[in-house]
């Protein structure tokens, strides 16, 4: 991307903004995605084949469109753009794809599909072994969130997660969209019996039924690995909700 383009895409967000004009909101959020998924395609030839979407037309969610959060994600997502290090790594490929993939559900509420080429992915055995894991943990991430891509083949969990899973950050981002997904597709009742068998094994896994007390000695913010204390506190709070 120039400069010139750079600074003048930057305006149009500004001035969208500031005058709260949802078609150029609009056309500049359209603008952005529709780069970044290029972009992608041009940068990891190596990893994916093609990227579609869950619908064939897409729907703005109008008031996150129009929110100061995606204001921020389009000032984000045009740095990102500019400053992408060349050449990206596998890890830059992961967080890209989880980060896009993230934006455009909130944007939309559907979801963005990535064709990966059959090299790129790995068997469950595979999988295991590089993180040093069982077939049952990796059953267990599989349904927290760690990818699984739906191919004919038994090659089917994309590389980048092998890395990307070790980084706090990026696996919360991971398991919370895939939580959120599954609050607005599944029935109240199915959801609720989700989060209880969630729960029970957090609380085998910690030997207590308190998350007061399974991370009494730590700050979350502190953690070497927060994972399972957001996770947990995440639950709580949900089940909270849907009991009300």
């Amino acid at each position: 991307m120039t400069t010139a383009i750079y600074e003048l895409t930057a305006k149009q967000i500004e001035k969208g903004f500031q005058e709260k004009d949802e078609s150029i909101i609009e056309k500049e959020t359209d603008y952005i995605l529709s780069r970044m998924i290029r972009l992608m395609l041009q940068l990891f030839p190596d990893k994916i084949k093609a990227i579609s979407f869950e619908k064939s037309e897409i729907h703005w969610d109008v008031n996150y469109l129009l929110s100061e959060k995606n204001h921020k994600n389009l000032n984000k997502w045009l740095l990102r753009m500019k400053g992408i290090s060349m050449p990206p790594s596998d890890e830059d490929f992961g967080k890209l794809k989880v980060d896009l993939e993230n934006w455009y559900y909130q944007l939309t509420g559907g979801d963005l599909l990535l064709e990966y080429r059959t090299e790129y992915l790995l068997t469950p055995k595979q999988a295991c072994e590089l993180m040093g894991i069982s077939r049952t943990t990796l059953n267990k991430y599989i349904q927290q969130g760690l990818e699984i891509s739906d191919t004919d083949s038994h090659k089917k969990i994309p590389r980048y997660v092998i890395e990307l899973w070790k980084d706090p950050v990026y696996a919360i981002r991971m398991q919370m969209l895939v939580q959120e997904k599954k609050r607005l597709r599944q029935s109240t009742e199915q959801r609720l019996h989700e989060i209880n068998k969630e729960l029970k094994e957090l609380n085998k896994k910690y030997k207590t039924e308190s998350i007061f007390e399974a991370f009494a000695d730590f700050n979350g913010d502190e953690m070497n690995d927060p994972t399972d204390y957001y996770i947990w506190k995440d639950l709580l709070e949900e089940k909270e909700d849907i009991l009300k």
